[in-house]
């Protein structure tokens, strides 16, 4: 079996034991005898479950450049990464619900934004994402990618959004507001 053909094999094989059980309750020993591969060739690809996780939540991730190209634009990204996630929801959630696992979905997100930004996201993005994200693994996955995506937007940060000289005209915009007009936009939004 070429190098590819068996990383392959591991992952669809990792993906379904999952879903069938847990991330928790799978072995490498499991993976090991239903992918059919060695031991040995299980430790030259990956040295843990941990990392083939990892690589899988990339590559599913990445997908986006099969589809757009790399040089996509921020939606199309974030856009093919919620239908991966929504279109693999039983997986993703497992994944998400066991706490030592669902960091590892969000380290391979990050590798995403390092590869083809060059930077890491700030924080806020992250917990953005993460929030986002998670909050919709909890609802099953009902909402559409979308909708997600809409929420996503709207949580980042406006740091990451705006451009400096917008952003300082906002945040003076925010910090001259009365009472009263705070009052008056509660109400304007939220009859």
């Amino acid at each position: 079996m070429s190098h590819g053909i068996t990383k392959t094999k591991i992952k669809d094989v990792f993906r379904q034991l999952v879903i069938e059980s847990s991330f928790a309750k799978v072995k490498v020993a499991d993976i090991i005898a239903k992918a059919g591969v060695s031991r040995m060739t299980f430790y030259r690809h990956y040295p843990d479950k941990y990392a083939l996780l990892e690589e899988l939540c990339f590559d599913d991730f990445n997908l986006f450049v099969q589809i757009y190209g790399r040089n996509a634009t921020w939606k199309q990204v974030t856009m093919s990464i919620l239908n991966v996630i929504r279109d693999n929801g039983v997986f993703y959630q497992k994944i998400l619900e066991d706490k030592e696992a669902g960091p590892y979905l969000f380290l391979a997100q990050h590798d995403i934004s390092q590869q083809y930004t060059g930077k890491i996201a700030v924080q806020g993005t992250n917990t953005a994402w993460e929030g986002t994200i998670c909050n919709w693994a909890k609802d099953g996955f009902r909402e559409t990618a979308e909708e997600i995506y809409r929420t996503l937007v709207y949580n980042l940060p406006i740091r990451e959004v705006l451009p400096e000289n917008e952003l300082e005209r906002a945040i003076q915009g925010y910090e001259n507001k009365t009472m009263e007009e705070f009052m008056c936009q509660k109400e304007k939004y939220n009859p």
